[in-house]
């Protein structure tokens, strides 16, 4: 099902970048929730994999068990990316003013994206 542009528009429409100016380290799933991801992160994801992970924060949720090759990280606060564990390199832009990756393609062997996706216009 694709949504009309009127579907697709948010309530608030100040620049992203203003709400994420301040860091918020808190976790918007429960844990059932966090182990089923994991769970099928394990699955899909293998050992010395090129990840990366859109819009993310200070956790990824990756399984810790798992040695990947490089997980870059994608967000609006360099403080949160920062305090991720599973980050080799992180970069901050806002994908609704900017599209386009300052990456390579082909670069990575899987994207994730948790709980982020609908902020994408």
């Amino acid at each position: 099902m694709l949504l009309r542009p009127n579907e697709r528009a948010k309530l608030d429409d100040t620049d992203d970048n203003q709400f994420y100016i301040e860091p918020r380290f808190v976790t918007h799933v429960d844990p059932g929730f966090i182990q089923q991801l994991t769970d099928l992160y394990h699955l899909h994801l293998k050992p010395q994999m090129r990840i990366l992970d859109l819009m993310s924060s200070w956790v990824s949720h990756l399984p810790e068990e798992i040695e990947f090759a490089h997980v870059e990280g994608h967000g609006l606060n360099a403080s949160e990316l920062a305090r991720n564990p599973r980050l080799d390199h992180y970069f901050v832009q806002n994908l609704n003013a900017n599209p386009k990756l300052p990456l390579a393609d082909a670069e990575f062997d899987a994207v994730i994206n948790c709980v982020s996706v609908q902020y994408l216009q």
